[in-house]
């Protein structure tokens, strides 16, 4: 085939090639990126008071633990767990016999020693005796008198009366038991001692004082919240969980009230300036928490360390100043850096 007629064919095979496929996409010049779209909050000087509810226990303030002060039998203890009894009611009576017969014989050796006092005392008048003699005897008649008295004394304690009214919250002995001295035969208790023990963290206790409200509600059904005041704050903080202890006088204590009962609290602390911020602002990643602020167009970021929450509210303790801005809305592709745009710019 002649030259002349077959380079048109090829152009033409190449021109239909062309045709079928997709023509190139021309290269786009770069632009300038368009701001962000962000709204901001201003930081705010609050003064504000904290809020809080935690679990907490009832406990006794007042309670004794009954030891016998004298080795014996116990020959009468009649109370048991739940029983009330008033302040002078017997608790609970050793067998007293050996010392009964101890005390009538320091007695007599005391009897004694008076008669010979009083006999060299005559005879002392008219030197009949040495005053050594005379001061022998009246050393004697201490030592009898005193004799006398530890015996009167520990005899006492075989009969063991209740200091205050309350109630047996234990019973650890029987009587016909012998048991040593210093063993603990009941517990009693003050009802009225009745206190409220919270465990709360550093933070909280830091925001208490005694003038701090209290709301108690019982977990139970259809029970009436109770009132009561901060009586205590603990000086030492748990070294495992790192909590603090509150304690809580209750206003009342209605006898449905049992030591270790499981209550609910509502504390109000005292009013402080704080740093807000909103909720919605802050920004946490592997760094810590963080918020953006608004500087000259331009987000920066933040590092802060947060406080207590209130409702919508963060309060911030370091990082920022009350003059600062921070974005609360708009956090798609927003980096530190970027430029942005208020939408609610005042």
């Amino acid at each position: 085939m002649p030259i002349a007629r077959i380079l048109p064919l090829l152009l033409l095979a190449l021109t239909g090639a062309c045709s079928d496929g997709k023509a190139p996409a021309p290269t786009q010049k770069p632009g300038k990126t368009s701001p962000v779209l962000v709204e901001v909050a201003q930081v705010q000087k609050r003064s504000i008071a904290g809020n809080w509810r935690r679990s907490g226990t009832l406990v006794y303030r007042h309670v004794l633990r009954v030891h016998t002060r004298e080795e014996g039998l116990v020959t009468s203890l009649p109370w048991f767990e739940g029983d009330k009894v008033k302040k002078g009611d017997i608790l609970a009576v050793l067998d007293d016999e050996r010392l009964k017969a101890e005390l009538r014989k320091a007695k007599a050796t005391r009897s004694m020693a008076t008669r010979r006092v009083s006999r060299l005392e005559r005879l002392r008048k008219t030197k009949a005796t040495s005053e050594e003699d005379l001061i022998e005897a009246q050393t004697e008649l201490e030592l009898a008198q005193t004799e006398v008295e530890i015996l009167e004394t520990r005899l006492n304690y075989t009969t063991i009366k209740a200091p205050f009214s309350g109630v047996i919250t234990r019973r650890l002995a029987e009587p016909g038991d012998a048991v040593p001295r210093n063993h603990h035969l009941l517990t009693l208790a003050n009802p009225r001692s009745l206190v409220v023990r919270v465990a709360a963290p550093e933070q909280l206790l830091a925001d208490l004082d005694t003038e701090s409200t209290v709301k108690i509600q019982l977990d139970r059904p259809g029970s009436q919240p109770l009132t009561g005041r901060l009586q205590r704050i603990f000086p030492t903080l748990d070294p495992q969980s790192r909590l603090g202890t509150i304690e809580v006088k209750l206003d009342d204590s209605p006898e449905i009230l049992r030591a270790g009962q499981f209550v609910r609290v509502a504390l109000t602390g005292m009013a402080k300036t704080r740093l807000m911020i909103p909720f919605a602002a802050l920004r946490t990643d592997r760094r810590g928490e963080y918020v953006y602020i608004v500087e000259n167009k331009q987000v920066a970021r933040k590092d802060i360390t947060s406080g207590e929450r209130f409702g919508d509210w963060l309060e911030v303790t370091e990082g920022l100043e009350a003059s600062d801005r921070v974005v609360k809305r708009g956090f798609t592709n927003l980096k530190n850096g970027t430029l942005v745009t208020v939408l609610n710019e005042t």
